[in-house]
């Protein structure tokens, strides 16, 4: 086949990416799910820009479909499938399989995207052998993060140190990167140019709060979301509702969740004679947004953060809205909203600062308005453009 100029346009006008990640995805058959993060309507996003996409992750193959599961893969999101493991004792003893499918991966793929996670470390050994083009995303504090999942239990630490020198490291050869907040972008920001924007999606929010007043009998209800680990801070979360208990106040929580503290925090919630409802994994986002406009606050008690998509989307619904002082969320929320990481007793004051429905409708309005005027799809879309572009130069 003789190649004409203008094939030659078409083939280097297709823009394709190798995204490269920590999560466990799971497939049945030829199609691949996942349990909440990484839906098809994530990557839809990417479309928007990239003419097909690459997932390169743990895929572990499962005999059925789950009640709990959600597509991830579909129309141009394809899945390279590395060997599944769970844990660092697996995950160090299939290293040897994971370098060769890492390798064989990167050497498949001219333009890479990583982001934080073992997957992508060992594929950046061979990014700089194969010198091959990629960019890098930051969705929050490296180090935090893994010491406030593990506990910062025997090697651990030293884990967390190395992973986080790692990605300085890949932000000094990419050819950009992208943060979640300006926090994460002075902690990792690099000589490399820099991009602040969130995956956030304002136009996936189809319901707002209608109503502040007092409802289910003058108790006070509060609903939170994410992942159930200890640097998501909801022990913190949940002595607060015991402090304000005992203050002969009714209150009631329901977590949106899942993960590996939920169990101790069932035992603790019995044991202290508190309203708490596990809902585990909520896949269905109408039913999910449903679920936290029903509720009179959102709160986001994290010891660590970079910028909780969470909370964004709270915001956009109209709630009031209270969250740690960490992270990028002082970048969103004002002081009065914002309590000290693992302080209970400050929670539990902020906690009862909003049983004013007057204040709660003054703090949900200010919220709406601050995503209308900072998180405008338009404003986000193009900076996303201009970072995804940086591939290609």
């Amino acid at each position: 086949m003789i190649m004409t100029s203008k094939n030659v346009d078409a083939v280097e006008s297709v823009k394709t990416v190798a995204v490269f990640l920590e999560h466990r995805f799971y497939r049945v058959g030829d199609q691949v799910y996942t349990k909440l993060s990484f839906p098809y309507s994530y990557w839809a996003d990417y479309l928007d820009f990239f003419d097909s996409v690459n997932v390169v992750a743990r895929v572990k193959r499962v005999s059925e479909v789950h009640s709990d599961y959600v597509k991830s893969s579909g129309d141009n999101v394809i899945f390279t499938d590395v060997p599944y493991y769970q844990g660092m004792l697996q995950f160090f003893l299939k290293i040897p399989l994971l370098l060769f499918s890492l390798m064989n991966s990167v050497k498949a793929n001219d333009f890479l995207l990583l982001r934080s996670g073992n997957v992508s470390n060992l594929a950046f050994i061979f990014i700089l052998l194969f010198r091959k083009k990629f960019i890098r995303e930051y969705p929050g504090n490296i180090k935090e993060g893994i010491v406030g999942l593990t506990g910062g239990r025997g090697g651990y630490r030293l884990i967390a140190v190395f992973s986080d020198w790692l990605a300085r490291l890949q932000g000094r050869h990419s050819n950009a990167n992208s943060f979640v907040s300006h926090y994460c972008q002075e902690l990792y920001g690099s000589a490399r140019p820099g991009f602040v924007f969130s995956s956030f999606n304002s136009e996936e929010i189809n319901v707002a709060k209608e109503s502040y007043e007092d409802c289910d009998g003058g108790s006070l209800s509060l609903v939170s979301v994410g992942r159930v680990e200890r640097e998501k801070g909801h022990h913190v979360l949940l002595e607060a509702l015991r402090i304000i208990k005992e203050k002969k106040i009714d209150v009631r929580l329901t977590l949106i969740g899942d993960g590996s503290d939920r169990k101790r925090l069932e035992c603790y919630a019995k044991k202290s004679e508190i309203d708490v409802i596990f809902l585990g994994s909520v896949t269905n986002r109408s039913v999910l947004f449903e679920t936290i406009v029903s509720h009179h606050i959102f709160v986001i008690p994290s010891l660590t953060e970079g910028m909780p998509r969470a909370l964004l989307e709270a915001m956009a619904m109209g709630m009031p809205c209270l969250g740690s002082n960490v992270g990028g969320i002082p970048e969103v929320l004002d002081v009065d909203s914002m309590s000290e990481p693992g302080n209970a007793v400050d929670l539990a004051n902020k906690i009862l600062d909003l049983k004013d429905f007057s204040v709660r409708k003054k703090r949900g309005e200010r919220n709406f308005q601050f995503i209308v005027d900072n998180y405008g799809n338009e404003s986000l879309k193009r900076k996303r453009y201009e970072f995804w572009g940086k591939l290609y130069e």
